[in-house]
Parts: structure tokens; C-alpha cells; sequence
């Protein structure tokens, strides 16, 4: 269940908010409720709710600049309560990521349309979320392994071939070009990788295209398919594809993420070699 606060200073129209609405239906929980913008602020950074829902003109502190405060504080998203003389000084809250707007009187269709939406958005940020914590972390402790073999697994033909890769990665470098620059079967070469690494040289090669991939991600300036043929890939689609199925999500959904958390993956370097 998402967890909801209701912050309205018009007593009848909270009540309303807080009693007659399905919220459970929503997947929703309204937690808290405040009367003004100073004890509404009080209780986002209290009880860290997913949602707020927020009148814009209220004593004390009006919603905007409440909101403003909260946003450096909280990941929380804000559905704006309106009138219509407000519309316009509320429409300056969009740089703050409100997410919409319900003019009064509220008209609860489209209060359902818009808290079902933004919910929708939250839980969307969530599976993100998930994604970036349980993927890249494996797939760059698979190329860890694959990188820096330990003793009893170093192999002299397997060391050449990773770095054969590591050179080549951008190019469409295939298992039979890597045996004829070692100057051994693919069987061989094959056999040495399974063995030492349990994965297939092009599941290595793969894996590190993309941990490659991932540090071009950073970078909003470069283009998605400008990143695919980095990488080489020169199909985008094909690309997009692939990065979705082994790290969950989408090229532009792993940069969205991580770009509007101002981080970086924290094992970015695992691979530079």
C-alpha cells in the first residue's frame, strides 16, 4: 500500500478527502492529515509518505513553498489542489515534479484519474528502483570474476582472450575471432571459458558490452543508439532488448533513474581494465 497524507485547510473538503474516498481500492493508506502547509511540512518529513495530496493556498506556509522545502528532503511525489484563480502560480510547481493538478470544486473522476496515475508512476519508480539494486550488482560481480581470475583458475589463453575483448568490444568480435588471434580451436577456447569462468565467451562479451554501456548511460548528452554502437551494437533495438533482459529495465529507464537520484552506480569501475 502507497502511504498518503492529505494536506487541505478547508476542513470539509479534507474530511471529504480523508472519508469518502476509495482509497484502498488505489492501493492506498492515508497515514496523516495536516490544516497548514507549516504542520503538513512537519509531518512529510515525519511519517515519509509516497504521496501528497496538498491545497496550494493555506496559512502559514502555501503549498508551493511547502513543497519546494520537502523536495530536497523527501522522495515523495505531490498532486496540487487548485482554484481557478491559482492555476497559473500552481503550473510554477511543475520544475518541482508534480506529478498533477485537480482544480476545485474536485471532481472525483478525475481525482481517481489522477491519484491512479501517479500511483502508477510510484510503483513504476519502485520496480526501477528494484531492478537497479539486484542487477547491475550481479552482472558486475560476474565480470569481476571474469576480469580478475583468481590463482587457481588462471589460465594463460583465458587472460589473452579478456583482453583481446577488452580491445576489441567495440567491434563485432566473434568466437572464432578470438581463437585464431590465440591461435587456438574454438572448442578450446570454449572449453577454457566454461571451465575457469562458467560462463560462454559471448556471455562474457555480452556482459561486458554492457557494464561498458551502463558508464555511456551517465552521460545524458550521448544518444541511446549512440551507446549501442559504442558498444557494438550497431541495431539499437536490438540492443535496448538485450540491455532490458539482463538488467530488468531499459536503457532510458536505468539513465532516468539514476540521473534524477544525482548518483552513479556505485560499482561503476568494476570493469575498467
Amino acid at each position: 500500500m502507497l502511504k498518503v497524507v492529505v494536506i487541505e485547510d478547508e476542513i470539509m473538503l479534507r474530511n471529504g478527502l480523508l472519508y469518502t474516498m476509495p482509497w484502498e481500492e488505489w492501493g492506498c493508506e492515508v497515514i496523516g492529515h495536516a490544516d497548514n502547509g507549516l504542520s503538513g511540512l512537519e509531518l512529510i518529513r515525519r511519517v515519509r509518505p509516497d504521496l501528497v495530496i496538498t491545497d496550494i493556498k493555506m496559512p502559514g506556509l502555501d503549498g508551493i513553498e511547502m513543497i519546494r522545502r520537502a523536495s530536497g528532503e523527501t522522495d515523495c511525489e505531490f498532486i496540487l489542489i487548485t482554484g481557478h484563480g491559482e492555476f497559473e502560480y500552481a503550473k510554477s510547481a511543475v520544475d518541482l515534479g508534480v506529478q498533477g493538478y485537480i482544480l476545485k470544486p474536485i471532481d472525483d473522476e478525475e481525482f481517481q484519474r489522477t491519484v491512479r496515475k501517479t500511483a502508477g508512476k510510484i510503483m513504476e519508480k519502485r520496480r526501477i528502483g528494484r531492478a537497479l539494486t539486484e542487477r547491475p550488482e550481479a552482472i558486475v560481480g560476474q565480470v569481476e570474476r571474469y576480469v580478475q581470475p583468481d590463482a587457481a583458475s588462471h589460465n594463460r589463453y583465458l587472460d589473452l582472450a579478456i583482453r583481446f575483448i577488452h580491445s576489441h568490444y567495440r567491434d563485432n568480435i566473434t568466437l572464432k575471432d578470438i581463437a585464431d588471434h590465440l591461435q587456438i580451436s574454438e572448442s578450446y577456447l570454449t572449453k577454457i571459458f566454461r571451465a575457469k569462468t562458467s560462463y560462454s565467451v559471448v556471455e562474457y562479451i555480452t556482459q561486458y558490452r554492457l557494464k561498458q554501456a551502463i558508464e555511456l548511460l551517465m552521460d545524458a548528452n550521448v544518444k541511446i543508439y549512440e551507446i549501442a554502437e559504442k558498444v557494438g551494437y550497431q541495431d539499437s533495438r536490438y540492443f535496448s532488448t538485450l540491455f532490458k533482459k539482463e538488467m530488468g529495465l531499459t536503457p532510458s529507464e536505468f539513465r532516468n533513474y539514476y540521473l534524477r537520484q544525482g548518483m552513479r552506480p556505485a560499482d561503476q569501475e568494476a570493469c575498467d581494465a
